[in-house]
């Protein structure tokens, strides 16, 4: 039986950037992404390079390293989003990869993880943690928007057959290591900026600090 990642590497990862595509150029400034800015700008001199894992089209990670004038990295999947970036915002260097083996050693001040986890197959979701932890410099920040519930459950996929959505709240597995602390989490639903009651439409939006005082070291 094929996995999720054979769906997105067969061609799901370009069918859902042409799906999507339309609609984030018409209005391709996101505003939970301010809020994630002003949740940074305290810390803006010390952000000089961002990675997104899971870029998407780009516009995303513009938002950001515009933002906070810093240089841009980004891995997404779709080889279609990749040459679309390279078009259209030329400054960001794009590889083409997966989360769980991202294409890029150095460490970055800030790792965005951009709405891809909820679709990682679970047999590969512990290595997606372990390169995102890899990438972060201490000192440095990790961001996560992705669903977020109580307790970890899948669905249907409703592009492909075959296909699950994961669901959980996945800061948790970054807090337990004892090596991050949360700074900051925004709850919200499509279409509202609020926590809501139906544990389907519930979506997250947490930053990290990835601490420097740990294990008696200072």
């Amino acid at each position: 039986m094929k996995n999720n990642k054979s769906f997105f590497e067969d061609g799901e990862a370009n069918e859902w950037f042409r799906r999507n595509i339309e609609g984030i150029a018409k209005e391709p400034h996101n505003p939970r992404l301010d809020v994630l800015v002003n949740w940074l700008k305290p810390f803006s001199n010390e952000i000089s390079n961002v990675l997104e894992i899971g870029c998407g089209s780009g516009h995303r990670l513009n938002q950001i390293v515009d933002s906070l004038s810093a240089k841009g990295f980004g891995v997404e999947p779709s080889s279609e989003a990749v040459e679309y970036i390279k078009s259209n915002f030329p400054q960001i260097v794009v590889k083409l990869g997966f989360g769980d083996d991202v294409p890029f050693s150095e460490k970055f001040d800030l790792v965005h993880l951009g709405f891809f986890l909820s679709w990682v197959d679970r047999e590969f979701y512990l290595r997606c943690i372990s390169e995102a932890d890899r990438l972060v410099k201490f000192g440095g920040f990790l961001s996560i928007v992705d669903f977020e519930t109580p307790f970890p459950y899948s669905n249907a996929y409703s592009h492909q057959n075959g296909m699950f959505t994961h669901k959980q709240n996945n800061s948790d597995v970054f807090v337990a290591s004892g090596l991050y602390s949360v700074v900051n989490k925004f709850q919200y639903s499509p279409g509202k900026s609020y926590f809501d009651k139906d544990i389907n439409e519930r979506r997250s939006l947490t930053l990290l600090y990835k601490e420097t005082q740990i294990f008696g070291k200072k």
